[in-house]
């Protein structure tokens, strides 16, 4: 008799370290999306102005989102919300700027990311 009671304790046992080590999987909720701001190219305009296009990367894509821009840092969004996450803007040439991005869905600011970066030299 007490054979068998060990027996059926050590496969009980067994069953919920099996269950302990594959539940956190089974259960593991997706991983948080992740916004990346970024800047593609600079170009020179003539003067002191350089065209700087800029992007956005949301990972994993996730669709109905739309991106807007603040280019000059101040907390107030300069673009009006739009499915394209890449824009273009004209910055002064030898500066450094910091740029943010902003995810929107159902009309609320869900994720955001800036990128600081020195703009070229234009003369």
């Amino acid at each position: 008799m007490k054979n068998k009671t060990m027996k059926w304790i050590g496969a009980a046992a067994l069953s919920l370290m099996m269950i302990g080590m594959t539940a956190p999987s089974a259960f593991t909720e997706p991983a948080a999306p992740t916004l990346t701001a970024s800047v593609v190219s600079q170009q020179c305009q003539g003067g002191n102005g350089v065209n700087v296009t800029l992007t956005a990367v949301l990972s994993p894509n996730r669709s109905g989102v739309l991106y807007a821009w603040d280019f000059d840092n101040d907390g107030v969004l300069d673009t009006v919300p739009d499915a394209n996450p890449t824009v273009t803007t004209l910055y002064p040439d030898e500066m450094v700027e910091t740029a943010t991005v902003a995810v929107i869905r159902n009309g609320r600011t869900k994720l955001s990311d800036s990128i600081t970066f020195q703009t070229l030299r234009c003369q």
